[in-house]
This record gives structure tokens, sequence and C-alpha cells, in this order.
């Protein structure tokens, strides 16, 4: 073989064992909780990315895990009382875990 054609086959391969990474949405919502805020929060992301890696799933894909183990995503949440004065969150979480 020449030259150019070791290069090309080198090529080829390098680019068909590329895999693309992309992500998937994912969203949470806890409901009506007696947790704190942080507890919350943080169930609705876990939540989403849950969603999110089944997303990943589905399409055929690996889910990967986020770095360190920590969760990453966003998050709003509303707050009520109960009738004895008791605080309520209810939070919504959005995440989105890597996928190849």
């Amino acid at each position: 073989m020449n030259r150019l054609a070791i290069l090309a086959a080198l090529l080829a391969a390098s680019v068909a064992g590329t895999a693309h990474a992309t992500q998937y949405s994912g969203w949470g919502d806890t409901g009506w909780v007696y947790a704190s805020k942080y507890q919350c929060c943080n169930q609705a992301i876990a939540i989403a990315s849950q969603y999110s890696a089944q997303a990943c799933v589905t399409a055929g894909g690996t889910p990967q895990s986020f770095a360190g183990g920590g969760q990453r995503g966003s998050c709003t949440s509303d707050f009520q009382q109960d009738d004895e004065g008791n605080l309520m969150y209810r939070c919504y979480g959005e995440a989105a875990v890597w996928c190849r």
C-alpha cells in the first residue's frame, strides 16, 4: 500500500470511531413536599436527571454520569404554609445529562 492509501484508511477509521455526545433535557416536579428548599430542589433536579437519562437510553445512547457525582441543573420553587403554619415547597427542576 502506498502512504496515501494508508493515510486514507486511518482517517476513515478515526472518523467512523468518533462518538458524538449530545444532551437530552429532562424536567422534574416534586409536587408539594415538607422539605427544605434545598432538599426540594435537589429532589427536582434528581427527577429531571432521571428523565434525561431515560431519554438518552430510549434514543439508543448511554448516559454519562456527572463529574464528581454531583447534581447539575436548575430549579425554581414555590412555597405555601399549611393550616398549622408549616412550610411546604413545590420545586421544578431541569437537567440534561450527556449522552453517548
